[in-house]
């Protein structure tokens, strides 16, 4: 068994959810598709995934699909944000 962390930001952040992101663990030779499904996030709401500071989408969102689906090591870091939504303050959406 492998355990990451994973913190979730923008509309993946549950309210009321501590900020401190949460650990999660997993099997051996799980990969990031593998946390997607276990936290409930597989197939949409993930608009940037990065593993360890590193984006692995083609693009943004979860339908343009994973660069690359690598195994996640004990201690991996898996940081997950929902879009922003239009932000008047700004003029203009902000990512």
């Amino acid at each position: 068994m492998i355990e990451i962390e994973v913190a979730r930001f923008n509309s993946l952040h549950r309210p009321g959810a501590p900020l401190s992101p949460q650990r999660v663990v997993l099997p051996e030779g799980a990969t990031v598709s593998d946390a997607l499904e276990r936290l409930g996030l597989a197939g949409s709401g993930a608009f940037l995934v990065l593993l360890n500071g590193r984006n692995v989408l083609r693009g943004f969102g979860l339908e343009t699909g994973l660069e690359r689906d690598p195994p996640l090591h004990n201690g991996d870091r898996l940081a997950l944000s929902g879009p922003i939504p239009y932000s008047r303050g700004y003029g203009s959406p902000v990512v």
